[in-house]
């Protein structure tokens, strides 16, 4: 057994020498542009995304979901006015048309509005645990 055991301290001796004889060392340039490399990528890493303040600003979604709405109604408006003229525009199809439309969006902007409030409380979540 202790023949075994000098064996293998023999083998293992042998088998690093083999290695360190074939060990090739970096060139002093290549582990500049390595260490190089690592500098960049861990300046990139540091610096976060900044997110402009308009996302987050929920007037701002307000006036571009409302402000389609109202030019979808104005599209409606003046489709409704080609078809039957101004009496088209107090039937109770227009009215009704225009509550849906109104409806739509008011829901898309409560969708928006969840969103990022949900997004606002996980961005803060996970800047605070870092």
């Amino acid at each position: 057994m202790n023949d075994d055991n000098m064996n293998k301290n023999k083998d293992d001796l042998w088998i690093k020498s083999m290695m360190e004889s074939v060990k090739k060392e970096p060139t002093e340039n290549l582990s500049y542009r390595i260490m190089h490399q690592i500098e960049t990528e861990q300046a990139f890493s540091r610096a976060k995304p900044k997110l402009s303040k308009q996302k987050d600003n929920s007037l701002v979604d307000l006036r571009n979901v409302f402000g389609l709405m109202y030019l979808v109604l104005l599209i409606t408006g003046g489709y409704f006015f080609l078809q039957g003229g101004k009496e088209a525009l107090f039937t109770n199809s227009f009215l009704w048309t225009c509550i849906t439309i109104g409806s739509i969006f008011s829901v898309f902007f409560l969708i928006i509005t969840i969103d990022n409030s949900l997004r606002n409380k996980q961005k803060n979540k996970s800047s605070t645990s870092e």
